[in-house]
């Protein structure tokens, strides 16, 4: 299993830097995907899996949800949320819980918080790039499925092609390095080319990585999608920018759903 004591103090560390990612080209692909995925959520009930401070909970609601529950390792993250929220006078319409989500949930403390009932939409946005291994992301996905309504939307950002030629230099806003395999995946260090720039470790599962999600088929998610980037309005904008992006994308946005 992942050492979530690791986990969190490594997003502990670049919990205020973390924010500034938002202004990065891929960020504004990650922006649009994830608008699109979201659709209309008013009244509807959405729990933030590995949700930080909050940036695409902010998301949902602004799409309407009604209350959004985010849970992260990093209490830092959460605290960069909470203040934002202040800041915009919104209220406790965002929830913040702490959780080691590569281990079940229901068997810790925050899993008496969450909504027994479950939510509407689950979302898990570059959670499964910290599986560490293979057992941690079928916990993950276990996470997921378990608090997702019956008829539920699950989406999700994740790592895609960690070997395109243009993350050696970070055209898109953020690159890789360091990449070795380890038992199941990829181990590799994700650099953010912010000012300042930082970096953070990641890793992904083969199976998440291209894509075919054994794991969250067997426990019973049904019709994956992936969002095309080339029929975003940020892609359309500058063809010429994005042709190496829609190539060979280095993330997904990936939605299904609960029967």
């Amino acid at each position: 299993m992942a050492a979530p004591e690791e986990s969190r103090k490594q997003y502990d560390n670049v919990a205020t830097a973390y924010s500034t990612v938002e202004e990065l080209p891929c960020s504004k692909i990650e922006a649009e995907l994830i608008h699109t995925a979201l659709g209309n959520c008013i009244g509807l009930s959405v729990l933030d899996l590995g949700g930080g401070s909050g940036l695409h909970a902010r998301r949902a609601i602004d799409a309407g949800a009604s209350a959004v529950d985010v849970v992260d390792i990093s209490v830092e993250m959460m605290k960069v949320g909470q203040d934002i929220e202040v800041s915009l006078g919104r209220g406790d319409r965002i929830r913040w819980i702490a959780a080691d989500l590569a281990s079940p949930l229901g068997d810790q403390d925050a899993g008496k918080a969450l909504k027994a009932e479950g939510y509407d939409i689950v979302m898990a946005n570059w959670l499964f790039d910290h599986a560490t291994s293979v057992e941690d992301l079928k916990a993950m996905w276990g996470n997921v499925v378990a608090y997702l309504k019956s008829g539920g939307k699950f989406l999700g950002v994740r790592v895609r092609s960690i070997h395109a030629e243009y993350m050696t230099y970070g055209k898109y806003g953020a690159s890789f390095s360091e990449v070795e395999e380890i038992p199941g995946g990829l181990a590799y260090s994700c650099n953010c080319l912010t000012q300042p720039p930082f970096s953070f470790a990641c890793t992904s599962m083969t199976e998440s990585r291209l894509l075919t999600d054994e794991t969250p088929k067997r426990l019973g998610l049904v019709d994956f999608e992936t969002l095309k980037p080339e029929e975003t309005d940020v892609v359309r904008g500058d063809l010429e920018f994005w042709k190496d992006f829609v190539a060979d994308p280095n993330l997904a946005v990936v939605v299904a759903r609960k029967p």
